[in-house]
């Protein structure tokens, strides 16, 4: 296995948390009780603002 670097690591989580707000998404989707849905739509808040938080770090990375 290769050795990856901080800002890979940090990229590879962003890509991770891309894919989880998107299995998210068609959850939301799909879902048939409101409570549920409200639940899901607080976790893509969740995921929104972590996605946020690692793309600020991955553009102020510092080489």
């Amino acid at each position: 296995m290769q050795n990856r670097n901080a800002r890979q690591q940090v990229q590879d989580v962003y890509t991770q948390l891309q894919t989880c707000k998107n299995n998210l998404n068609q959850a939301v989707n799909s879902v048939e009780k409101q409570q549920n849905k409200v639940q899901i739509q607080n976790t893509i808040a969740a995921i929104d603002n972590a996605i946020s938080t690692a793309n600020r770090t991955l553009s102020n990375y510092q080489e």
